[in-house]
């Protein structure tokens, strides 16, 4: 039966020239043809289990169960399910094409690998095998022992597990499994290491086991020499391979795992498909005289993608094999789209060429023109993830591409990375270096550069799996040109996803770094979750222009981000489990108030009103003792820099005037103004006022001065009576005061610069009669003191904090709001 097959459900089996199907070499408990599946035109691997017999009940239903899950699985170092299904009592399932060489025949031809790139291949595969936590029931069936080894994007090497062992039943014992896998991990480093496979020789006699450090030399012989003692840790035996790395690799640069893997000439896996389809026919006889290849290590690592130079035009070119109809039929496929014709390479800029096609009976040749530059697939095989600026800078030149492709006639593009050409760089000798200098630089630094899709068909194309499906089950029902917009917007934002996050993740959540906005990120799932129904995902214009404005949008903060757009919090969820306040006992006084009214309440703590941190005097309606203590304060320091200080006197009279206001007690103020810089000729004023007889006239108004100077108030202590002896001269300080309120009838005032002075709380207002008289001039206009001598804010903070110190240091000055006292008349 396996012989005729020729269709199984909806793939079709491929051939070699005899008739036979094409067979491949996978698995021991299963039987793996090569197929074209016609739903998703895709090359793929038909795995039949247990070699196309019948599988029991219990045995179908675990196969198909772990077969799910590992449909779900997305890593480089695993073989990748499509589909499982039962066709004629054969359960089966389909997998990506897989191509390489298997880890004992690549040693066998060239060799033992170096103790570096070993350990860096076997650290990367066990550390994919820890990231499937969910997956234990799959991890532990699977099969090392056998294992492909291949490139990743042609450049870094690479292990792939292609055997999930679904042919075999569950096992009841989970560490039973665990140690087979460290086993059989072991036996891949000593094949790897030594360069031949283990048939019981001792360990130690090996070389390059000796050099190893003695934690991995311990399990490698344990689990070679006794398999049931092995550890069963696989954590511990991948910490163990990365000590050892670290311990041989020499340099900070060779510490690198990805640097070691680098491919090079002799390190290139040869590829079993290459052989399989061309069976065995050398690249050179096949391309003839029209093509001359360029290198042949080149065709070699790119199987079916050969760097080549037309022999005729001499122009360096790119011949891409396209399978015969034997493997794939020619009406499964379009190798060109067939209005490419309007192609126009000035209006078309975007679009990578298809130079000519040439078709055969077992082949097709179809050549591209070869620019200096790599492809899409490459750069995140080198930078695995992208930031935001650079898919936008990239996103843009593709959707470009996408519109240009419709101009040209082309409904459909593959956007896989591997047809997304980046057009950078220059030709020449050095082109392999500057191109890799220029993948460690950020896309917004590169110079100039031209981002190019190639329409027409590849055989890569063909197997390499779509980072979308073809069509939905919805979309089957719609006409074929809202398919194809629709599938062009399923595949650009399926493409944005995977150049963030780095994996494809059609099927799964994708998961962003943290240099991606929230909301932008958010946005981004919801265009992934809306590609899995048809005509809801939006067009590229407009998810670029949302995605844009995301990443622009102010940043929000931690609480809101907690709280939820739109939700509030229950004040039950909030409650604190304790507290220490300051003004627990302003709050307490409070809540009687409140009690009786609607209180906003904290959602800190339940009863607890909201305080606004105002000065405590606003708070508190007790007496503001504090504050009076303060301007007493300033006053004590007013009165003494007052007693000290002087005032300039007149040019034509010995005398001082100035203008004097009577209020309701009798007691009269007067700005006065010193300055420290004139402090000699005020004390010669206050001498010659010591001589001076002053007269005791009636008090009058002065006259308004042209240019007021700001509204102060003077407040002074009240002389003693005549009958209590010779006086001290009262102390006049200057504070600033707010506006005057309307003055009662009555009210003699002097000027609107010197306004009434009340009398001390403490001391009976003093009779009209007995106020001191002002000092005036006979002939001259009255002076008036421009400005008051006020503390500054500086000195009134001090005050207010207690840290008053005495101004020695100044200039003193006296008032001359009152006549002097008799004794200092007599000095001189």
């Amino acid at each position: 039966m396996m012989e005729e097959l020729q269709q199984f459900g909806s793939l079709s089996v491929a051939h070699r020239t005899g008739g036979a199907p094409v067979e491949l070499l996978r698995s021991k408990d299963e039987v793996v043809f090569l197929a074209f599946d016609n739903r998703i035109r895709r090359l793929v691997e038909l795995h039949v289990l247990r070699g196309g017999g019948t599988l029991d009940a219990a045995l179908k239903r675990s196969a198909f169960d772990r077969a799910r899950q590992a449909s779900e699985i997305r890593g480089h170092a695993f073989m990748r399910i499509l589909e499982v299904g039962e066709d004629q009592g054969l359960v089966y399932y389909t997998s990506n094409l897989n191509d390489g060489e298997y880890a004992e025949e690549y040693v066998k031809r060239r060799g033992a690998l170096s103790a570096p790139t070993t350990l860096a291949m076997v650290y990367s595969l066990l550390d994919d095998l820890l990231q499937l936590q969910g997956y234990q029931r799959l991890v532990s069936h699977m099969r090392l022992d056998r294992v492909l080894i291949t490139t990743l994007e042609d450049t870094f090497l690479q292990l792939r597990v292609v055997d999930y062992g679904l042919s075999q039943m569950d096992g009841a014992d989970d560490t039973r499994d665990k140690t087979r896998l460290v086993v059989e991990t072991c036996r891949l480093l000593f094949l790897l290491l030594s360069g031949q496979p283990y048939f019981g020789e001792n360990p130690d006699k090996i070389l390059i086991l000796t050099q190893l450090p003695m934690s991995l030399r311990i399990s490698i012989r344990t689990a070679l020499t006794d398999p049931d003692n092995a550890p069963s840790s696989i954590e511990k035996l991948r910490d163990d391979v990365r000590e050892a790395f670290s311990a041989l690799a020499s340099g900070a640069q060779a510490r690198n795992l990805r640097k070691q893997l680098v491919v090079n000439g002799p390190l290139m896996p040869q590829s079993q498909l290459q052989d399989l389809l061309l069976e065995n026919v050398p690249v050179e006889t096949i391309l003839g005289t029209r093509f001359r290849v360029e290198d042949s290590d080149q065709a070699r690592r790119y199987p079916f993608s050969i760097p080549a130079i037309n022999v005729k035009a001499d122009q360096p070119v790119t011949v891409h094999l396209l399978p015969p109809s034997r493997i794939v039929e020619k009406t499964r496929y379009e190798a060109v789209p067939l209005q490419m014709w309007r192609f126009n390479p000035d209006r078309h800029p975007n679009i990578l060429r298809s130079l000519s096609l040439w078709e055969s009976p077992d082949w097709t040749f179809l050549t591209e023109e070869r620019e200096p530059g790599f492809a899409l697939s490459r750069l995140m095989a080198e930078r695995i993830t992208l930031n935001t600026t650079e898919v936008l800078v990239l996103m843009r030149q593709i959707r470009a591409g996408l519109e240009q492709a419709v101009e040209c006639g082309v409904q459909r593009v593959d956007l896989h990375p591997s047809n997304i050409l980046l057009r950078v760089g220059k030709n020449g000798p050095l082109q392999s270096r500057e191109l890799e200098r220029l993948m460690q630089k950020r896309l917004d630094a590169w110079p100039v550069f031209m981002v190019k899709l190639r329409p027409h068909m590849t055989m890569r194309s063909l197997y390499e799996p779509l980072l979308v499906d073809m069509d939905v089950v919805e979309s089957q029902q719609m006409e074929e040109h809202l398919q194809n917009r629709d599938f062009r917007h399923r595949s650009f934002v399926t493409l944005a996803a995977y150049v963030l996050t780095g994996e494809r993740q059609s099927g799964g959540v994708p998961q962003f770094s943290e240099t991606v906005p929230d909301a932008a990120a958010m946005y981004v799932r919801e265009c992934v979750e809306l590609t899995r129904r048809a005509g809801k995902t939006p067009p590229p214009v407009e998810f670029l222009e949302k995605f844009e404005s995301l990443l622009s949008a102010p940043t929000v903060d931690l609480a809101t981000r907690l709280r939820g757009s739109g939700s509030s919090v229950a004040i039950e969820e909030m409650e604190s489990v304790g507290s220490v306040s300051d003004f627990e006992d302003d709050w307490s006084h409070d809540e009687a108030d409140g009690a009786g009214g609607e209180v906003a309440i904290s959602p800190v703590k339940r009863g607890m009103k909201t305080h606004q941190f105002n000065p405590l005097a606003e708070q508190k309606s007790a007496f503001p003792w504090g504050v009076l203590a303060a301007a007493a304060a300033v006053v004590i320091v007013g009165v003494a820099w007052m007693l000290m200080g002087g005032s300039k006197p007149a040019p034509a009279a010995p005398a001082v005037a100035s203008s004097v206001a009577e209020g309701p007690g009798g007691s009269a103020s007067v700005p006065a103004a010193t300055t420290p810089k004139k402090a000699e000729e005020q004390t010669k004023a206050v001498s010659v006022m010591a001589r001076t007889p002053v007269p005791n006239p009636q008090p009058q108004p002065a006259p308004v001065p042209a240019v007021q100077p700001p509204a102060v108030t003077s407040v002074a202590v009240t002389p003693a009576t005549q009958a209590e002896g010779p006086a001290p001269a009262p102390a006049v300080v200057a504070v600033p005061t707010p506006p005057e309120p309307e003055k009662p009838a009555g009210t003699v005032a002097a000027s609107t610069s010197a306004p009434a002075v009340t009398p001390a709380p403490d001391r009976p207002a003093s009779p009209p009669e007995a106020a001191p008289p002002a000092v005036t001039s006979p002939t001259k206009d009255p002076v008036t003191i421009r400005r008051a001598i006020v503390p500054s804010k500086e000195e009134i903070d001090r005050m207010k904090q207690g840290h008053v110190e005495n101004h020695t240091d100044k200039v003193p000055s006296v008032s001359t709001a009152s006549p002097l006292p008799p004794q200092r008349r007599e000095n001189p």
